[in-house]
């Protein structure tokens, strides 16, 4: 075979593999095209569908539906219609079957009016762009569910399904949208709230994301509840359309002086306002209302009324204070002690003010999430300002106890601070009164929260005390009762009692007690400085133990003095630490082990000290 038949046989076998790949293996069988021929409308697609008209015969009505940028519209009267409907119903002719009598047979068995299309029960006209599909629909069947439906301009007819006939509305409110407000695709970025003689307005700040009350005074909104109430807008339904063309006459819905009067805008224009009168006479559970972008009246659930007429103090932020805590990497405080903490770049915290010391990161985060989570109790005051001669009243002028965080770049009249709040004196016997620094207003808080902030800087410092092992321990001294117990630890782990005091001891309940100890912290941060040991239950003798300690070469004793039983079941325990004696509740495990040890001294000659 020379190579031109091999050419010309190769383009025959390509060709033959393009038309099976590409048209045959589309191609219907037997049986499909069968099956295809038995629908309704075989090629119909409902996406290619831009109006629809229904004339109901028995009703006289005339229903009329767009579809305008994939969103159906009724246009008698205009008003957004339930586009799952309409496709539901357009999907019918997709999935129904047919059953075709011929001209002939229509007119053997009395022609139109023997199935009903001679007037028929309804007609529909589909509008395909400039194409138009106008149906007949007759009489059902006389068994069977099915209907006899007619194509204008065909001579004969279909048997269908009656799912057809039944799906169609009864009038333009079966297909209208009960949604009440459509709040998706308004920009709005004012809401105003009127209810008689009151009004208040919020506004969305700069960044769009969270709202402010503007009026009747300036102050931070609940906008967890702001978008509560918009949420429930936008889900009520419409109970009932009660009048398309009402006229001026709005006095029986009690809408010409309304209840309540909600408007959206954006800047000075309204976009949207929605009015809200009285309840129908036989069902109290609804109201009138009425929108501004349609003049029908309807009725909605008085759920929504009773939500707006509130006070606007009920949608003020119940927060005292709010914040984002990263935002934060400086502290200060002024309560029975100022006090600061900075950010380390390393983001740990430190306390830079009165002493230096290292803070613990869990009670600052505490502390911030403790100060984040305040609630206003009251309102006492909307407008104080620094003037007031009630401020001194308050405790606010000094402040009993002040905290400001700030960031790097807070901290003068172009950056305030991240967040500042004072507390003053007790209102009642549960609440402080307190202000922020932002904030024209006076609140009350509850007390017994807000004592749980610092009042001193200690009291975030790192609950790790110190930090060492016990084969750097040389020996310890235990005191009590007026009696002291010295002993020593050799360099292989052996514990006994030094000449001068000789006695017996629980050696492995010893070497637990002092490897608990290396690691001794603080259950809670108790008192410093200028201490009243007998508060705390220290007696005189003292309760203490020393512990003798090599680290780095340099030796060094360790001293813990134990008090009464604390609130957390251990002791109060006593310490010298960055420069001043520190009173700390002290870990029941750690001291449980170390009593096993005082149990256990046995002295066996008369000791010393």
């Amino acid at each position: 075979m020379n190579s031109k038949s091999t050419f010309y046989l190769s383009v025959l076998a390509l060709s033959l593999f393009v038309y099976i790949f590409f048209f045959e293996r589309h191609t219907l069988d037997t049986e499909q095209r069968a099956e295809h021929e038995t629908k309704l409308f075989p090629d119909f697609d409902a996406r290619m569908v831009t109006g629809l008209e229904l004339i109901r015969s028995n009703r006289g009505s005339v229903i009329r539906v767009e579809r305008t940028n994939e969103h159906w519209q009724l246009t008698r009267p205009i008003y957004p219609a339930q586009s799952t409907a309409i496709e539901n119903w357009l999907g019918l002719f997709h999935s129904l079957n047919r059953r075709a009598f011929s001209a002939e047979e229509l007119q053997a068995q009395g022609g139109l009016a023997a199935f009903g299309l001679e007037d028929p029960q309804a007609t529909a006209t589909v509008y395909l762009g400039r194409k138009k599909l106008r149906l007949r629909l007759g009489a059902k069947t006389p068994v069977g569910e099915k209907l006899y439906l007619q194509q204008v301009g065909s001579d004969g007819i279909f048997v269908t399904d009656s799912a057809l006939l039944d799906r169609l509305p009864q009038s333009d409110l079966d297909w209208r949208d009960r949604t009440f407000l459509n709040l998706a695709g308004l920009k709005f970025g004012r809401l105003s709230v009127r209810a008689g003689d009151r009004e208040f307005v919020v506004e969305l700040v700069a960044s769009g994301k969270l709202w402010r009350l503007t009026a009747p005074l300036s102050a931070r909104a609940d906008n967890s509840l702001l978008q509560q109430v918009l949420l429930q807008l936008q889900n009520a339904r419409v109970a009932q359309f009660v009048s398309d063309m009402p006229g001026s006459d709005l006095e029986p819905y009690g809408l010409q002086a309304p209840e309540v009067a909600v408007a959206f805008g954006q800047g000075t224009n309204n976009l949207l306002t929605v009015v809200f009168g009285k309840s129908p006479t036989n069902n109290p559970a609804l109201v009138y209302a009425r929108r501004s972008s349609y003049p029908m009246i309807v009725t909605v659930p008085r759920q929504l009324l009773d939500l707006l007429r509130a006070p606007y103090t009920d949608f003020l932020d119940k927060r005292l204070i709010e914040f984002a805590p990263g935002d934060v990497d400086r502290i200060r405080g002024r309560a029975s002690e100022a006090f600061v903490l900075q950010k380390q770049a390393n983001r740990t915290w430190r306390i830079v003010e009165p002493f230096q010391a290292p803070a613990d990161p869990a009670l600052v985060q505490g502390f911030l999430n403790q100060l984040n989570s305040l609630q206003i109790v009251d309102t006492v005051k909307e407008v104080v300002t620094d003037l007031d001669p009630d401020l001194p009243k308050y405790g606010l002028l000094p402040p009993t106890r002040t905290y400001i965080l700030e960031n790097s770049g807070s901290g003068s009249a172009t950056n305030p601070p991240v967040a500042q709040i004072d507390f003053g004196t007790t209102n009642q016997a549960d609440r402080i009164y307190a202000r922020r620094s932002d904030e024209n207003s006076v609140y009350t808080t509850r007390l017994e929260e807000s004592l749980l902030l610092p009042q001193a800087g200690f009291e975030l410092r790192d609950r790790r005390i110190w930090t060492f092992t016990t084969n750097q321990v040389t020996g310890a001294t235990i005191s009590f009762n007026g009696k002291s117990y010295q002993l020593r630890r050799s360099s292989v782990g052996k514990w006994g009692f030094a000449d001068v005091s000789q006695g017996m001891v629980n050696a492995s309940a010893l070497e637990e007690a002092i490897f608990r100890f290396g690691q001794l912290w603080s259950k809670a941060w108790i008192a410093r400085g200028d201490v009243n040991p007998a508060r705390y239950g220290f007696t005189d003798p003292p309760h203490k133990l020393a512990i003798e300690v090599n680290q780095a070469d340099k030796s060094q004793t360790l001293t813990v003095e134990f008090g009464g039983r604390s609130l957390s079941g251990g002791p109060y325990a006593m310490v010298d630490l960055d420069g001043a004696r520190t009173v700390f509740e002290c870990p029941f495990d750690i001291f449980n082990v170390y009593s096993e040890v005082v149990r256990s001294l046995t002295p066996t000659i008369g000791t010393s000290r």
